[in-house]
This record gives C-alpha cells, sequence and structure tokens, in this order.
C-alpha cells in the first residue's frame, strides 16, 4: 500500500506533523493493544490456525474500513512494533492487523510466502492484505506465496481447467 496516496499520511522517512497528532493517539493506542493482544494469541497459535483466520475475516464483509483507515493502520503497526519490548515481526503484525480490520468490519487475508535468494539464504515472511493491497509487511514481490486463500482458490481453478 503507497502511503502518499493520503494527505494524512506522513510520507515514507517524514516525521508526522502537529495536525498528525489526533489521528496518530488513536491509532498509535489501539495499535498498541492490538498489537498485544496478538503476542499474546501467538502464544497459542498454531499454522493451521491461518485459513481459520482467514475464512473467519472474510465472513466480515461489509461496507469496511476506510482507505484513510486503511492506510493509517499500515502506518502505525509497524512503527509501533519496531519500539515493543517484546517479539512483534510479520505474523504479530499481520495477525494484529486482522483483528484490527476484522473489528471495522473489513475482510483480509493473512498471506505467508519464502524466498530463496541467490545466496542460498531462506527466508520467510507473513503479510496482510485487504482488497489486494498489502496493509501490514511490506514490499512481498520477491516472496512465493505458500499460503493463502486467495491464491490455492485461484491454483486449484488452473489446475482443474487444465484436466
Amino acid at each position: 500500500m503507497n502511503l502518499a496516496q493520503s494527505p494524512h499520511i506522513p510520507k515514507t522517512g517524514q516525521k508526522p506533523a502537529l495536525k498528525d497528532l489526533p489521528w496518530l493517539t488513536v491509532f498509535a493506542t489501539r495499535g498498541f493493544w492490538e498489537l498485544v493482544r496478538a503476542r499474546i494469541a501467538f502464544a497459542r497459535f498454531k499454522a493451521k490456525d491461518i485459513p481459520i483466520r482467514n475464512r473467519e475475516a472474510k465472513n466480515n464483509l461489509s461496507a469496511g474500513a476506510s482507505p484513510a483507515d486503511i492506510a493509517r493502520i499500515s502506518y502505525v503497526l509497524p512503527r509501533i512494533s519496531d519500539r515493543l519490548p517484546w517479539r512483534s515481526d510479520c505474523l504479530i503484525q499481520a495477525i494484529a492487523g486482522q483483528n484490527w480490520l476484522s473489528g471495522l468490519k473489513a475482510a483480509s487475508e493473512i498471506q505467508i510466502g519464502v524466498e530463496n535468494p541467490s545466496d542460498g539464504q531462506f527466508g520467510a515472511h507473513a503479510w496482510l492484505v485487504h482488497d489486494g493491497e498489502v496493509v501490514t509487511g511490506g514490499e512481498v514481490d520477491q516472496y512465493d506465496i505458500i499460503l493463502a486463500e486467495s491464491t490455492n482458490a485461484d491454483d486449484s481453478v488452473e489446475s482443474d481447467a487444465q484436466r
């Protein structure tokens, strides 16, 4: 998600202005509590829970959150995560974002991907998608998706068509 699209979000590398404090205070407080909640959920989390969470989150279809709210969530969660004294990496941020969006009645999906760059280092990453846009997780182009409801559905359609 390109944060520069919204005039109410500081551009990358730019600090928030005084006019941003009202929304930033509200979103930072909510973001903190969603990250706490996600960290607690992560303690008993199993990989098989992700598809279940995704199906439940997709059932939240309604008017949903505004694009400005989505951009603000995308802005706040990683910045708060960097300042917490506990582990709050990509999967925890995705869980927190999904919980937050579910509270706003907006559908979302946690996706997980892997990369195998030329230097041989294996990497895995989780991110949250809402309406085809990445909400948490940053740039994900280098990852091959291994877990996603929408991807699995597309793959099954293609494989059925090839038979």
